[in-house]
This record gives C-alpha cells, structure tokens and sequence, in this order.
C-alpha cells in the first residue's frame, strides 16, 4: 500500500459500493479538473469487464489497454498512455477488445500494481469497477486514500458501507497473512457474520491482542493510515448530507476508520447530457454548480500537498461533513439567486428549484428512518 500524503506523485482509486452511483463520470471530470490546473493526471479504466471511460472522453475503443496488459506480456503500462485533447492529462484505456477477463490472479494484481507505479504524473486516478468483490477492493488498497463515490440513497449508502466494511476486513487479512494463527482467527469471524452478530473491529483487535500483545498494537496502527474519503454524488439538498454523517459513525464506532467528507455534487441534468454528447460536462458548462463543484474537490486534494491529510479550518466547522453542509447550502443559496436574478429565467430552472423544494421535504421525511436503519447494521 502507498502512502500518499509521503510521496509526490499520488495514487487516487475510485470505486462505489454499487454501480450507477455516477464513480466514472467523477474519475474522468475530477482528472480533467486537475490537469486544467496544470497537474500532470493519468486516468487509468480498471473496470474491467464494464470499461467505459473511452465513451465519456469521446474517444475511439481503438487502443491497447488494461485488458491487453492483464492478457500478455506484450505492452508494459507506460506504452499503454494515450494523450488526449486536453493538456496535461493522459488516458490508460480498459479491457477494450479484450473479452473473458475474469477474477485476476494475485500475481496479475501486482503486475498491475508495479505497473502503476512506474506511471510518471503528479497524479494517476484509478476508476474501478462497481460491488464489492476481492479485485476491486484489492485495487482500492492500492494507495491509503481511495474515494468511495456514493448518492444519498439508502440502498446507495448501504451498499458504501458493506465496500468499507470489506475494505477494512480485506486490509486486516493482508496485514497478518504471514501469521497463521491470526489469519484463521480472521477467516473464522469473516465465515460466521450473520446480520446483527458481527464483531467490530475494535472487538477483532481485542482479540488478536489476546491472541499476540504485539500484533494487537500493529493492528491499531494498521489501522491508522487508512484514510478513504467520500464523494456524495446526485445531491439534491444540505440534509442529504446527515445520510452521509450517518455512515461516518458507522465507520468510527464498527470499523476503527475516520471517514471524511471530499465534497458534494449536485444532481444537475447537465450530467446526463454529457454523458450522451460523450464530452466531460466541466468543459461546456463553465459556469455551472456542478462544474464548481468539481473543482472544489479537486483543489481540495491538489493544496493538500500531504493528501489525504486535509488542512481543515475547524474554528468555522467542526468537521468535514458539515463543510459540505455549508458548501451546499452555499451552492443551493447560489442556484436560487440565480434563478431569481434572471427575469426571462428559463422555466426548466424554476421547475428545478421547485423539484428540489420537493424533494427535500421528502428527504427530511425518511431521513430518521434511514439513520435507523444504518444504526441497525452494525
């Protein structure tokens, strides 16, 4: 695993708990934000099997990619970059042609893994497949800050969690794989969770310190380096934002992890939009909330020169959830203020802001429920 925040050049995994969560638009407007501020950024298609990354750069599925490197020796990763049409940001494509490619061998994950790292950028974003499955999160734990993308649905949230859950699970069994007694210690709590009956890992820790005083206090500053952030994604309100408060806990109080809040995106039509026009929407839509937004979360990780270390003003706020409670108060204040200041303002606006009306109350409505329901899958 690398460390970020003691290297230059940083490596950046993106997954979700699930697809549909919007991860791959992220991982190609997030690279495109950064190379615009004159970062060098690879943009690298590990989905393997579900590559698309091609299609929302518009380029041609014409080049060798990630499936021909896992297939053969043929290529090294470095003869796998391909310029695009914007400055400063470089495309690895995915499986392209290649068909079949199933759960990858250790080996081949390290291959990939070496490979990654001999990538010359300031920063190489990884966009993953969507579920929960060991490759994926195996490629997470490629560096200690992934981004988990996930909406402010409860399915959505869920679904974050259980891809956290396996993360921490997952990084234990590697940590200790050389102990034989602890990894059939972990196998044995792994193969008996029923719903309800999981341990925590602060009981697991308990455990294995019964089991090796040692390995215990290694455990806990294993656990200690693992800094994953979250991108909530298809925002409707600030209140959509105590969903995500809800699973922080969860990870502080079932996991021994600190999760922190990157930002927010507003679920703007401009997206989808893009997504059919096959062009990252930042590049048309200059002035929109979306693209702002977009390059919030960027600068947020480029001035952090000790990523995922994150300089954090807490005499306004005392975290980083409820900086995006501001900042999306902020951008909701915006978007109103727009549309108030444009007297032949286009209806498509005004209906918006009404849906969004709407939908929060709606939001507030379940918003208990929900948090019940998180609490309930400990």
């Amino acid at each position: 695993m690398i460390l970020n925040e003691n290297v230059a050049r940083k490596i950046i995994p993106i997954a979700g708990g699930k697809g549909g969560v919007g991860k791959s638009v992220i991982a190609v407007n997030l690279a495109l934000s950064m190379s615009m501020f004159g970062k060098k950024t690879v943009l690298v298609d590990l989905d393997l099997g579900g590559s698309n990354l091609h299609t929302l750069l518009g380029l041609r599925n014409s080049n060798p990619g990630m499936g021909n490197f896992v297939s053969g020796r043929k290529y090294s990763i470095n003869e796998l970059l391909c310029p695009t049409d914007w400055e400063n940001l470089f495309f690895i494509p995915g499986d392209v042609l290649v068909y079949g490619i199933g759960e990858l061998s250790k080996s081949v994950k390290a291959r990939i893994v070496k490979g990654l790292l001999d990538i010359d950028a300031d920063y190489i974003i990884v966009d993953l497949g969507g579920g929960t499955n060991f490759t994926v999160v195996d490629f997470f734990l490629i560096s200690n800050s992934g981004l988990i993308v996930t909406t402010p649905q409860t399915t959505s949230i869920m679904n974050a969690y259980s891809f956290l859950k396996n993360y921490v699970f997952r990084f234990l069994q590697r940590a200790f794989a050389s102990d034989k007694k602890i990894s059939v210690y972990l196998k044995k709590v792994l193969k008996e969770r029923r719903p309800g009956e999981q341990k925590t890992v602060s009981d697991m820790i308990e455990d294995i310190s019964r089991i090796n005083s040692d390995a215990g206090e290694k455990a806990e500053a294993f656990l200690e380096v693992l800094q994953p952030k979250l991108i909530l994604n298809k925002m409707y309100g600030a209140e959509d934002v105590s969903l995500a408060e809800g699973l922080r806990d969860l990870c502080a109080r079932n996991l021994s992890i600190s999760l922190e809040c990157l930002g927010t995106v507003m679920n703007e039509k401009i997206v989808n939009r893009s997504i059919n026009l096959q062009r990252p929407f930042i590049l048309d839509n200059e002035e929109n909330i979306v693209t702002d937004e977009i390059h919030r979360i960027s600068q947020k990780i480029i001035q952090s020169s000790n990523f995922p270390e994150m300089p954090l003003e807490l005499d306004y706020y005392s975290d980083s959830f409820e900086l995006a409670h501001i900042e999306m108060e902020n951008d909701l204040a915006a978007l109103q203020g727009s549309t108030e200041s444009e007297e032949d303002s286009d209806e498509y606006e005004v209906d918006k802001l009404l849906e969004l009306i709407r939908i929060q109350q709606s939001k507030i409505q379940e918003l208990q429920g929900t948090l019940r329901i998180l609490s309930m899958n400990n």
